[in-house]
């Protein structure tokens, strides 16, 4: 038989526990520098595609801006062409451009009394 008391038996177990808690609050703080390195990483992520959406957002924004205003030069370039159509038709035609005026004036008048 060894010469070992119950004393010694619990100091060794003691330390055996001292160290196993020890191990384990270790590997406890990694894992939170883990979890805290994951956290950034998608806050990252997310910054990143927030920027891409809002990139997207301002790019779709402008397009639609700039197809309108192309749009208004083309409508407005139309009108002024139809404009100056119907001004050289009265030019060329006074009293009959007259006599659909009042014919229109007439029919507008009968249809909203």
């Amino acid at each position: 038989m060894s010469d070992s008391t119950p004393s010694d038996f619990s100091q060794s177990g003691n330390a055996e526990a001292r160290k196993a808690e020890g191990d384990l609050e270790s590997q406890v703080a990694q894992l939170r520098e883990d979890v805290a390195q994951v956290v950034e990483t998608l806050k990252t992520i997310a910054n990143g595609r927030a920027d891409d959406a809002r990139s997207q957002a301002f790019a779709i924004r402008d397009e639609v801006r700039d197809r309108g205003e192309r749009y208004l030069r083309q409508a407005q370039e139309t009108a002024g062409e139809f404009e100056e159509q119907i001004t050289e038709r009265v030019r060329a035609e006074p009293i009959k451009s007259v006599l659909i005026a009042a014919a229109v004036g007439y029919v507008y008048a009968r249809l909203f009394r």
